[in-house]
This record gives structure tokens, C-alpha cells and sequence, in this order.
């Protein structure tokens, strides 16, 4: 049995993410996303955690992007991305990142 290596892009993502929460919590502007949708969701989450192949964001408010605590599993692999695998993880950490730079450019 072979242990997977942490994909490196995810890892990036991850620090840049939690680079960006002190700024964005001090922004004047609320961080929002639609998520493809018509209803907006503020974009607030605690330091995202890394344990093994395990990823967990927890959401600082409820009524946001993410409710209580998402648990991804990198090495999980699914047909449509759909069940906290890793295709469901790049695309959580491409919205919220996504509002962040959006948040901060203002």
C-alpha cells in the first residue's frame, strides 16, 4: 500500500486562502459569492485545516457559502465531484477564493 503525496496546487491554494482571511475579515466590504446561482452567500470560514488526506473548512457564520464544518477527502475519487472528493474540494477552494481576490480588490 502506497501513501498518496498531498497534491502540491491544493496546498497552495490552501496557504493563499489562509494568507487572505485576516484581510478580508478587515476589509470594509462583506465577501460574497453566487456559486453559479441568483442568491448571494457571504464568504466567511476559519483557517482551513489539513490532517493527512483530510481537508476541513468550518464556516465562521451560519447563512454563509460554508455552514458548519466541510470535511474533503483528497484521495476520494467520484463520478460527478459531488461528494467531498477532491474534484468537490478544487472547486470550494476556487469560489471562496475567487471572492477573496474579488473582496480585496475593491
Amino acid at each position: 500500500m502506497s501513501i498518496k503525496k498531498f497534491p502540491i496546487a491544493i496546498q497552495r491554494k490552501i496557504e493563499l486562502i489562509n494568507s487572505m482571511i485576516p484581510k478580508v475579515n478587515e476589509s470594509e466590504f462583506i465577501c460574497y459569492t453566487y456559486n453559479k446561482g441568483s442568491y448571494p452567500y457571504m464568504v466567511c470560514i476559519k483557517p482551513i485545516v489539513v490532517k493527512n488526506q483530510f481537508v476541513t473548512i468550518e464556516g465562521d457564520n451560519y447563512g454563509t457559502f460554508i455552514e458548519g464544518k466541510e470535511r474533503y477527502n483528497v484521495n476520494k475519487v467520484t463520478l460527478f465531484g459531488d461528494e467531498y472528493c477532491r474534484k468537490h474540494l478544487e472547486r470550494t477552494l476556487n469560489t471562496i477564493l475567487k471572492a477573496f481576490k474579488e473582496t480585496l480588490k475593491n
